[in-house]
């Protein structure tokens, strides 16, 4: 007993004249030691993760589809383009700035964004001489990018950056690019809009739109407020030709409705009758669609989606046909005489009844289609708002 109780004396003096000659650093560790764990210890600052305590990415989408917060994107291109060695200035094609298929808007929510549009004449080279490539996808400053401005405080809202591909020249089709921790779509509230696409340093186009809100005052409704676009989609039509000549006339139509069967189905489609006539100084000449008599034309169906502007493309045939059962010859290119045109698009609400017309107006001369002045360089100075509108394409005012 006795030689137990030496020991543990003996052992306590060592103990005690060791920690006398330890650095401080040494006995708070064996103080530590002596310490119940009551938390995990954080990682110091700027070390590495293990792969089990990675964060959640904040790049990637909820199981809404709705994006979620993200980093601000890359640095704006310092790139310094040769805008002057083109022939014209640079600018989006309206065909495709108006396209469904290039527009992805959530009307319940706001996200949107813009992929798959066609530029005309965008530098080939820099100020220096040098050959530029936008197709690069790791290119870690893009040179092309869009900025969303409020049109009054212009405050920047948001912004896309994006690759582009030779097309048919002298367009080059531009790509949303999607890396980890870029923005991928901008968020609009009710208000007036500017989107300012930029080339390196170059501010070289403006398109303007308009976002409103349609609210529900029912406090049972699945959705309670929608956002709906309004801008150049209820302003334009366009003609165009197809292989064989015909004359294809284009407009853009949606309703609005805030009566929804869930929020998942706020796009839901609403049937319009139809009947779309040719005029030309004031006289019908032909008629999209004929019915069953050769002497008549019918009503036919459209299917418009809420809060979405969705395009409608329509060929013609002469009116009135000539005789004989069956014989309906298409309106082409070819019939396009001298003269003042007028497009009549009537849409009927079955379930109102109500009548709507929307008129679009137009000139031949000699035999071509006369641009509109927003669409002819010589009449329109502002290359910020030039209605790029191609070869094939034909953009018409409505003028009721």
């Amino acid at each position: 007993m006795k030689k137990n109780l030496y020991l543990a004396i003996i052992l306590l003096l060592v103990t005690a004249s060791v920690q006398g000659q330890l650095p401080g650093k040494a006995k708070d560790l064996l103080k530590d030691k002596s310490k119940p764990k009551t938390e995990k210890e954080s990682p110091a600052t700027g070390t590495p993760r293990s792969q089990g305590d990675k964060p959640a990415r904040a790049d990637i989408p909820s199981d809404s589809g709705s994006p979620v917060s993200r980093s601000s994107g890359p640095k704006n291109s310092t790139v310094e383009l040769d805008f002057d060695a083109e022939p014209f200035k640079a600018a989006i094609s309206w065909e495709s700035l108006l396209s469904q298929e290039s527009r992805y808007f959530n009307a319940t929510n706001g996200e949107f964004k813009l992929n798959n549009l066609d530029v005309a004449f965008l530098p080939k080279k820099n100020k220096s001489g040098q050959a530029v490539s936008y197709e690069s996808f790791d290119n870690p400053t893009p040179v092309l990018r869009m900025d969303v401005v409020d049109a009054g405080s212009k405050e920047l809202k948001g912004t896309l950056y994006y690759s582009a591909s030779a097309t048919t020249s002298p367009f080059h089709n531009m790509e949303l690019k999607e890396h980890q921790g870029w923005p991928y779509s901008v968020k609009l509230t009710e208000g007036s809009y500017e989107l300012h696409f930029w080339a390196g340093t170059t501010h070289f186009y403006t398109f303007p739109l308009r976002v409103e809100i349609l609210t529900n005052a029912d406090p049972d409704a699945p959705v309670s407020t929608f956002y709906h676009f309004r801008g150049p989609w209820e302003e334009w039509g366009y003609v165009n030709f197809g292989p064989d000549g015909h004359f294809i006339f284009n407009f853009y139509h949606t309703y609005q409705t805030t009566e929804v069967e869930n929020a998942a189905r706020w796009d839901v489609r609403k049937e319009f009758k139809t009947v779309v006539k040719l005029n030309r100084e004031g006289k019908m000449i032909a008629v999209y669609r004929m019915g069953p008599s050769t002497a008549d034309f019918e009503w036919n169906t459209v299917m418009a989606d809420n809060c979405v502007w969705k395009k409608f493309d329509m060929t013609f045939h002469n009116y009135p046909p000539p005789a004989g059962h069956g014989n309906r010859p298409f309106f082409l290119k070819d019939n396009m005489k001298d003269g003042n045109y007028s497009v009549d698009v009537v849409l009927k609400d079955e379930k109102s009844g109500k009548e709507t017309t929307y008129k679009y107006g137009f000139s031949v001369k000699d035999g071509k289609i006369v641009q509109a002045d927003k669409a002819d360089r010589s009449k329109n100075p502002d290359a910020l708002q030039f209605l790029e509108q191609g070869r094939d394409k034909f953009f018409v005012k409505r003028i009721q």
